[in-house]
């Protein structure tokens, strides 16, 4: 599997976006628990669930 690497460039394109102005040491802070999180959704999208049933589940509160 390749690692993630994501980029100060498109950091700041999704910050602003999301309307945030965080300077660059911020975002740098920020960069590796990013590239984790997307890892982890790569790992679950690779996961082979066509023969699983999907779960439901009630709750009254």
């Amino acid at each position: 599997m390749t690692p993630i690497v994501v980029t100060l460039d498109a950091m700041r394109c999704a910050m602003r976006v999301a309307g945030f102005a965080w300077s660059d040491a911020e975002l740098e802070v920020l960069r590796p628990g990013l590239e984790r999180a997307l890892a982890s959704l790569d790992e679950l999208e690779r996961l082979p669930l066509g023969d699983t049933e999907p779960t439901t589940q009630y709750r009254i509160l």
